[in-house]
């Protein structure tokens, strides 16, 4: 029998090569079907290049890590509800897309209705993971320190909102080439490093979330290929609620979701910088920044494209590294 380990590892190098491989025949189909991304006129003026580009890309990556969490995983009900919130939140962001695309505008579905269907997908996975995983502890792990917070039964309206914040913000970051999936990247690999560390290939709870972390992983590798700059293909929101929505469910499934705060940092500052932008501007009707989210901001400051996503890269690679880091010295066990 192989190694559950060994299986959960392959997971990264096959989805790398299966979105190599299915992207260039999904791009082929994109174009034929002519879903070309709306640009906003309100965005940075260097963008209107980008009209025409297709869009909806996210499935390049999905469908692998997908595919692969079904066949490397463990076959059971907690897996098919795992990768069902993921398809849920996927199917929020493909009707946005299709919606932009079919009436050519960058609108979509109204911002109430996205977010209705972001909290009513992240209770439902609270309430699941509450009532039914018998091992589940609704407690979050307190970041720099071994100790945890139980919500008891407050935990499913907690992960209503997280899950909300977590698609929300990686769905904000999507505005570079490369940008999103950059940044995803470095943050799967650090909340399945700590899901490894807490002994999750040991854990059929946790199990699945690590096959499917590695997968998505792997395939956003192979996606960057075709997504970093120039793009050729943007994920949409089909992919960024994608993303979003599995690395919530990784987080839940660990007790993560503040250690995410500090591993996604980037994603909380372009998410705050709207937010602080909006509240600011209707109450003073200035601005703090030159537009937003926060990578628009230093984009008009006059920084490339490529330097921008290099550099929150690189803030974002320090981040998730000090937190696995810091994570495995404060949770080393004691001997002696």
């Amino acid at each position: 029998m192989i190694n559950k380990a060994l299986l959960a590892m392959l997971a990264l190098p096959a989805g790398t090569c299966l979105s190599l491989f299915f992207g260039r025949y999904a791009l082929q189909f994109l174009r034929r079907l002519k879903l070309g991304q709306h640009i906003r006129e309100e965005g940075p003026q260097s963008h209107l290049s980008k009209g025409g580009t297709p869009t909806m890309g996210g499935t390049i990556f999905l469908l692998p890590a997908l595919a692969l969490t079904l066949l490397l995983a463990t076959f059971s009900l907690h897996t098919l509800v795992l990768l069902l919130s993921v398809l849920l939140i996927t199917g929020l962001g493909w009707i946005d897309d299709w919606q932009k695309v079919v009436l050519k505008n960058n609108k979509g579905i109204t911002p109430r209705q996205k977010m209705a269907g972001q909290l009513a997908i992240g209770g439902g996975l609270g309430l699941y993971l509450m009532l039914g995983v018998p091992d589940f502890s609704p407690a979050l792990q307190i970041p720099f320190s071994s100790h945890s917070l139980s919500l008891g039964w407050f935990y499913p309206v907690f992960a209503m909102f997280f899950f909300s914040a977590s698609t929300n913000a990686v769905n904000l970051t999507d505005g570079l080439d490369g940008l999103a999936t950059t940044l995803a990247i470095i943050s799967l690999g650090a909340v399945v490093s700590i899901l490894i560390l807490q002994g999750g290939l040991d854990n059929h709870t946790v199990y699945p979330g690590i096959v499917l972390g590695l997968s998505t992983l792997g395939a956003c590798i192979g996606f960057l290929w075709y997504n970093s700059h120039p793009a050729q293909v943007f994920m949409g929101d089909t992919g960024s609620l994608a993303l979003g929505g599995i690395l919530a469910v990784l987080c839940m499934l660990g007790g993560l979701e503040l250690w995410f705060a500090i591993i996604g940092l980037v994603f909380v500052a372009e998410t705050l910088s709207v937010i602080i932008q909006v509240a600011y501007f209707k109450r003073t009707r200035k601005r703090i920044f030159r537009m937003s989210p926060l990578h628009h901001h230093f984009e008009l400051g006059g920084w490339k494209e490529t330097q921008i996503v290099n550099r929150f890269g690189i803030v974002g690679f320090l981040l998730a590294f000090g937190s696995v880091f810091i994570y495995y010295a404060t949770h080393l066990p004691v001997t002696g």
